[in-house]
């Protein structure tokens, strides 16, 4: 989560870069601004979850990923999915299981394994959160004309290819 509220103004960055020798002072004006939104929309996308399914973001995206998934996933693979450690998603798993969202059955493919499975009790809360998270998404999403949003896609895509994401995701 991004914490810091009280942006520097663009003067300040200017007078921070040159003290500090930042190459690109507009680029990090732009990566404030959008860290800034960034983190606003999570924030405001986990107090949708929690008045509508009063459930996590990985919870949420447990219960799709079972809702796609019906014949059930490993714990690695849904791990993966929701891109979390194992042992982060065992925990999710275990209080998952505890509130009666999901339940692990052995896999009948490899007796030692385990499928994870949604519960009644996880499609019902599932299908009273997504209609509000549809709501929520279009609400915020109609700020944007067809070709912003075209242009977003474009951008966020050539984000998540550039080389410096992916080697801070490899080195976590």
């Amino acid at each position: 989560m991004f914490e810091l509220k009280d942006l520097p103004s663009y003067d300040t960055l200017v007078k921070l870069g040159k003290e500090f020798q930042n190459p690109d002072v507009d680029g990090l004006h732009t990566w404030l601004i959008w860290a800034s939104a960034t983190s606003e929309m999570l924030s405001a996308f986990e107090a949708n979850l929690a008045r509508t399914g009063d459930m996590s973001q990985t919870q949420f995206f447990v219960l799709i990923l079972l809702k796609r998934n019906p014949e059930g996933l490993s714990v690695g693979a849904l791990a993966q999915g929701v891109g979390v450690t194992s042992q982060t998603m065992t925990r999710a798993i275990d209080r998952m299981e505890t509130t009666g969202l999901c339940r692990r059955y052995q896999d009948p493919q490899d007796r030692r394994a385990w499928l994870v499975r949604s519960t009644t009790q996880g499609e019902k809360v599932l299908r009273k959160a997504l209609p509000a998270h549809y709501k929520w998404v279009a609400d915020l999403m109609k700020h944007f004309d067809a070709k912003e949003r075209h242009m977003l896609n474009q951008l966020m895509l050539k984000l998540n290819q550039a080389d410096v994401l992916s080697h801070t995701r490899k080195d976590s």
